[in-house]
């Protein structure tokens, strides 16, 4: 039974970067995209609907409480788009990954796989019954579903995945060894304060006035410790309790990056690698057909709490009234001047999908060498810093040390 086609209406933008709007026909909305396209217009947006949508499952529906972290669910996307690519259509693809195995990804390929034997769209079953909730996936899936290249789009989001993964496990990884160094210096100097220095505290009770004013800190620092010690445990072990909390809920992230925003420097690389990740995601979507106000919206929701969501919810308030992506970018200052040329040149050709994901390969060789230089230079001045506090606190020692020989002889 042929589909029937729908009226859409729409608003543009030519070659020249005039807003246009009116009603067009299409099968759906990416047939209508399509139209648009054809007579050199650039969508921004298709009413009713709206290009690379999700469906939200009811609230009736369960969930399944076995989630995938996140390198599984890289893992996940990255063996269905291949196993797809072989022409295998999903719920076979799904049942190969799901045969023998009792591990997380194998158990959600066949709960997936189930949903889709009981009708249900893919994006859809991913939510509920593999724990996706990320929205670029669901819509670049929601987007293939209708178009048709759903290895395409599988690849494109476990790219994507895996790319925040990447920078995470490099950033953990140099910060790894400096972070080590500092625990353990602050442990020693602990048990310093609290089982060393107090043995020498009844020698000078008497004539403490007479020990210098370094050494005095030392044993007023000292006491503290002594008397509150078991407090300051509880509550090391209460925050790392609480940090681990928060990372299996996924709050630490961004827990971390409004502490990062107070620092100029880390602020500045944090803003790179963002806006790399967010223009890889806007020019994967506009690249299938998605509007461009369906796109920021999915692109505004993934961003991580902050300025750069603020700014993004922004940038889509302005483009949906009318203003044009590379100058609502200039006025948020997102991004360097060439990138805002590069996304002006889009707009004008006809291909801003294509010239976003450009710009974003550029920034992300800017992004990568920015975060090397920080991890090269923040190691030594972690463990400089170590140094000196390691440093400061045996010269107050040493010295509180002789003024007690002092005063005994």
């Amino acid at each position: 039974m042929e589909q029937a086609q729908q009226t859409f209406s729409y608003t543009a933008r030519d070659s020249t970067g005039a807003r246009q709007s009116g009603v067009v026909r299409g099968l759906d909305v990416t047939d209508a995209t399509r139209a648009l396209r054809a007579q050199g217009l650039f969508p921004i947006t298709l009413d009713p609907e709206i290009a690379g949508a999700v469906a939200r499952p009811s609230a009736k529906k369960r969930r399944s409480s076995q989630h995938m972290s996140p390198k599984q669910t890289s893992d996940f996307l990255v063996r269905l788009a291949k196993l797809s690519g072989r022409q295998i259509q999903s719920e076979r693809a799904l049942a190969i990954m799901g045969e023998g195995g009792d591990d997380s990804i194998s158990q959600a390929a066949l709960r997936v796989r189930d949903s889709l034997r009981e009708g249900a769209p893919l994006s859809r079953a991913l939510r509920e019954h593999a724990g996706i909730e990320d929205a670029v996936t669901l819509s670049l899936i929601g987007g293939a579903e209708v178009s048709g290249d759903m290895s395409s789009a599988l690849s494109t989001a476990a790219d994507i995945m895996e790319n925040r993964l990447v920078i995470q496990r490099r950033i953990v990884t140099g910060l790894m060894y400096p972070g080590i160094l500092l625990a353990v210096a602050l442990l020693s100097l602990g048990l310093i304060m609290v089982a060393i220095i107090p043995q020498f505290l009844p020698l000078i009770e008497d004539r403490i006035e007479l020990v210098p004013l370094m050494g005095r800190a030392v044993f007023a620092v000292s006491s503290m410790f002594a008397s509150l010690w078991p407090f300051l445990l509880g509550g090391i072990v209460l925050s790392i309790g609480a940090i681990v909390f928060a990372a299996r809920r996924g709050q630490l992230t961004p827990i971390l990056v409004k502490v990062g925003n107070r620092i100029p420097f880390v602020r500045r690389l944090m803003l790179r690698n963002q806006m790399t990740l967010l223009l890889h995601v806007l020019g994967a979507l506009l690249s299938r057909d998605i509007t461009l106000s369906g796109a920021l919206r999915v692109v505004s929701k993934t961003a991580p709490s902050g300025p750069v969501r603020d700014s993004m919810a922004a940038v889509t308030g302005e483009v949906e009234s009318g203003a044009s992506l590379s100058s609502v970018m200039l006025d948020q200052n997102l991004l360097p001047r060439e990138a805002i040329e590069m996304i002006r040149i889009g707009e004008e050709a006809g291909d801003l999908g294509g010239m976003i994901s450009r710009t974003s390969l550029d920034m992300r060789e800017a992004a990568d060498r920015d975060l090397e230089r920080f991890l090269l230079l923040f190691q030594p001045a972690l463990i400089v810093g170590v140094g000196l506090l390691i440093g400061v606190s045996l010269y107050a020692l040493f010295s509180a040390i002789v003024s007690v020989n002092a005063i005994s002889f």
